[in-house]
């Protein structure tokens, strides 16, 4: 297909052409793969001679083209250009949403942090190649760069809104637009800390059109923010979790123990308290074993240390059938070494002491733990329960109300964005209980491996 000269990727490279001098136009055109021409035709009229080399040009020449001059003659409308037509961003932020991540930035003030303001636009924008109408009574016509410094540095007049409008407004590139928010989160401009809370307020705003900044990856050991889809998995950041009671069960005074600040009340001897910031990559057994070394005061790195860990978690289980799931778990999956997920047993989500008549007629939860919780990449959280049947029986006859409150329950998780598998107790007692769990294991993390 044939690029039109309205195409705004041809009219950009034009425009970035436009400034070589006449004389040195058919060299810079030559260099860059156009076809021969003469000073003549140039000194006639630049625009039609760069014009006539490149409206015959099919659509992938016309962006290998762009990707050269942006090169060798950089500006900020070639650049977006070019956005444009790269590989496209997974996200559109709309004007609606733009205005009010501008308004936050102005709230939560040090958009720079710890760089300079012309450092830091500089890695997004070419503040030296953006005039400005602006004139300088000394200097003539000012760049943007001049500008930012005249208005941010020196004088400090500028609001972060009208600097997001003198950089182009609310229509530039969602993949710019993009970028700024997440070098506003980069571990080169703020503290840890700092990132969380500009990544909480930034969210509640992104949230709205599906997205959020998250931690993705590391540099240098600090968290990396990265715009991804708000789409499966829990909504909510893992605090911390209680898990692996061998005996009373504690007694907690809010209702979420994974996504909620939580207090234990009572019996705080019997559990386990995970109360480290759960990496966004997930909660593997090697930071369970990491942070069992730190409370113990042991050694990571001396095979003893998680020995000991995966004897204190077993003795929280209350079922044949739950150990060997557990057993079978570790068996099969060690082959993922450091990448492998921790498989966190007893966990309470929920746990409600008080009576109905305390809770002033609000519904009694009834998911007080879960028996096993995989906390994976992307939000996704997997619950793994083991039912005997004191789930659905009484005794010898079945209970058909402790059934509706068991399959309620996990409505209640699923809508909440939980992924819960179930095991009959009776698969796990017989002798093929280890191939049956070793076979879900495998096909579990191949599907979790494709998302």
């Amino acid at each position: 297909m044939i690029a039109p000269m309205h195409d705004p990727l041809a009219t950009a490279i034009v425009s970035a052409l436009y400034p070589v001098k006449a004389h040195k136009l058919p060299a810079v055109g030559t260099r860059l793969g156009l076809a021969e021409g003469t000073g003549e035709e140039a000194f006639a009229s630049k625009t039609k001679y760069i014009e006539l080399r490149i409206e015959g040009l099919k659509r992938p020449e016309l962006v290998a083209l762009g990707e050269k001059v942006l090169e060798g003659f950089p500006t900020l409308a070639l650049d977006e250009a070019m956005e444009a037509v790269r590989p496209t961003v997974h996200y559109q932020i709309d004007e609606i949403t733009r205005g009010a991540l501008v308004r936050e930035l102005e709230q939560l003030s040090d958009l720079q942090g710890h760089l300079g303001i012309v450092d830091f636009l500089n890695r997004i924008w070419p503040l030296s190649q953006m005039k400005r109408a602006e004139i300088d009574a000394l200097n003539g016509s000012l760049t943007l760069e001049d500008s930012v410094d005249r208005h941010m540095v020196r004088n400090d007049d500028w609001t972060v809104e009208m600097l997001v409008d003198a950089l182009g407004g609310l229509a530039i590139s969602d993949k710019r637009f993009g970028r700024l928010l997440e070098l506003a989160l980069a571990p080169v401009v703020r503290d840890e800390a700092g990132q969380r809370r500009y990544a909480d307020r930034l969210n509640l705003h992104l949230a709205r059109i599906g997205f959020e900044l998250r931690a993705v990856e590391e540099q240098s050991g600090y968290p990396v923010y990265r715009m991804v889809p708000l789409v499966g998995g829990v909504a909510g950041k893992a605090k911390n979790l209680i898990f692996a009671a061998d005996g009373l069960k504690p007694e907690l005074v809010l209702s979420d123990a994974v996504n909620n600040d939580i207090r234990i009340v009572k019996n705080e001897e019997f559990c386990l308290v995970f109360d480290e910031p759960i990496p966004s990559r997930g909660l593997t057994w090697q930071d369970l074993v990491q942070w069992w070394a730190r409370k113990t005061g042991r050694d990571a790195a001396d095979r003893q240390t998680a020995v000991e860990l995966y004897k204190r978690l077993e003795r929280s289980l209350a079922s044949p059938p739950e150990k060997v799931l557990f057993k079978s778990y570790f068996k099969t999956m060690k082959s993922m070494g450091d990448r492998m997920p921790a498989l966190v047993p007893q966990v309470y989500l929920h746990y409600d002491p008080y009576t109905q008549r305390q809770l002033g007629g609000e519904r009694r939860l009834v998911r007080q733990r879960m028996d096993f919780l995989l906390l994976l990449s992307h939000l996704h959280r997997v619950v793994i329960e083991v039912d005997g049947k004191q789930h659905y029986a009484e005794g010898e006859k079945a209970e058909p109300k402790r059934y509706a409150e068991m399959v309620a329950a996990d409505r209640e998780l699923k809508l909440a964005g939980y992924d819960v598998y179930r095991f009959g107790g009776f698969e796990l007692e017989a002798s093929l209980g280890p191939d049956v769990a070793a076979a879900f294991f495998k096909r579990l993390f191949k599907k979790y491996q494709r998302t």
